[in-house]
């Protein structure tokens, strides 16, 4: 590997989130670039927290207020915003939201390098050529990818999900390797139900649990283990069930009369409307904001973007589990939030390819695999990752 490269990806992904944290405008503004549509109501949130200090409740009488549309969501990310957005607006009036997407920013960074360092991991051969340029590509995808560059710009709570799936990610991959022992393992439990915390969407990874079992363990071990990591994750997670439903009466809170389909013009969930949702799935993979589309240019570096990455990214994974078998935790953690995705879509229609957050570091994986397996240098990995991003300037 280039000595040079892993400083430079880390510093263009830096580079890239500080532009955007600075340069782009709370929705609906669109100058310079355009602003994203659910950063208001994520910054509601924040603001509540930060202003009154209690957790807020979705009321019916909210209904009029769309800010309050985040309300039902976990309160773990929204705590961490609320410390840059008191600190931002401590430095000057209105610096909230720059403090707020300064949180998101770090938890991009560190997602990234719990990724990198998961994948050297995950192949169990810290310094081989193969092992790094892999890694690195995982790396790459994690720093450049529009998705995570986005959603790691904004005040979101993908970006904490993004940053506790890499935790939890490295975290699986060293009970399997059987480091840690019983400390590991609770350790485990406890990332995976900080992701809860952080978006319900975080109960995709739980059944990534069966991973915990130390290779080469007897039963009566592999059961212990995966025991011990469920009682403690599920125990994580019971005060925020108890609240979901003494507040919503339900075991994933949906606010009343959130409906996405409404803005596209069709009813019923996304599975019954598979060709648009399949379209609107895979066009948010290379640019999140719809402001960004129409244009022919836009549509060719889409199509070709979608295309590159897409076969890399499942040529890749055929090719760790052809080659490992200890890669099975890849299409697994894929497998299960696809399942929760196409679950969520059942009644609604949402399809935002965002929705794979929890996914992402394997993809990442996934990705720098068939990279590495192409030969793809450093280099060109990078700018292919980051060319969606460049249609955000004069495309809207």
């Amino acid at each position: 590997m280039n000595r040079y490269a892993l400083p430079v990806i880390l510093l263009a992904g830096i580079a890239i989130r500080l532009a955007l944290v600075f340069a782009m405008p709370l929705y609906p503004d669109t100058t310079p670039i355009p602003g994203y549509n659910d950063e208001p109501l994520h910054l509601e949130y924040v603001r509540f927290l930060a202003d009154f200090s209690i957790w807020p409740i979705w009321q019916p009488a909210d209904s009029t207020n769309q800010l309050t549309g985040e309300f039902t969501q976990p309160p773990l990310y929204y705590a961490l915003a609320a410390q840059g957005y008191r600190l931002g607006e401590a430095v000057t009036e209105g610096g909230g939201l720059i403090g707020a997407r300064i949180i998101s920013l770090i938890l991009g960074l560190v997602a990234a390098l719990f990724a990198y360092r998961a994948v050297q991991l995950l192949l169990n051969r810290d310094g081989s050529p193969a092992a790094s340029a892999v890694a690195l590509g995982a790396l790459t995808a994690m720093l450049l990818a529009p998705t995570t560059v986005l959603f790691t710009s904004l005040v979101t709570n993908d970006a904490l999900i993004l940053c506790l799936g890499a935790m939890a990610f490295y975290s699986l991959i060293l009970c399997r390797l059987g480091r840690g022992g019983a400390g590991r393992q609770i350790l485990t439990g406890l990332i995976l139900g900080a992701a809860v915390w952080g978006k319900m969407s975080g109960l995709t990874l739980f059944p990534l649990i069966w991973f915990t079992a130390p290779e080469g363990s007897t039963g009566k071990v592999k059961w212990s283990a995966r025991g011990r990591v469920a009682a403690v994750a599920v125990a994580t997670i019971m005060p925020l069930i108890a609240w979901n439903l003494a507040q919503y009466g339900q075991f994933l809170p949906i606010t009343p009369g959130y409906a996405p389909e409404q803005a596209l013009g069709v009813s019923g969930g996304g599975l019954l409307h598979p060709v648009m949702a399949v379209k609107l799935w895979l066009r948010t993979a290379a640019m999140p904001f719809d402001q960004v589309w129409g244009s022919l240019v836009e549509k060719l570096i889409s199509l070709v973007w979608v295309i590159i990455w897409g076969g890399l990214t499942i040529w890749g994974g055929y090719q760790l589990i052809r080659t490992d078998r200890r890669s099975l935790l890849l299409t697994a953690a894929v497998g299960w939030v696809l399942l929760g995705f196409a679950f969520h879509n059942l009644k609604l229609f949402q399809v935002e390819f965002r929705l794979l957050i929890p996914a992402f570091p394997a993809l990442a994986a996934m990705a720098g695999a068939g990279a590495a397996a192409a030969r793809l240098p450093w280099w060109t990995q990078a700018a292919l990752w980051a060319t969606p991003l460049v249609m955000l300037v004069g495309n809207h």
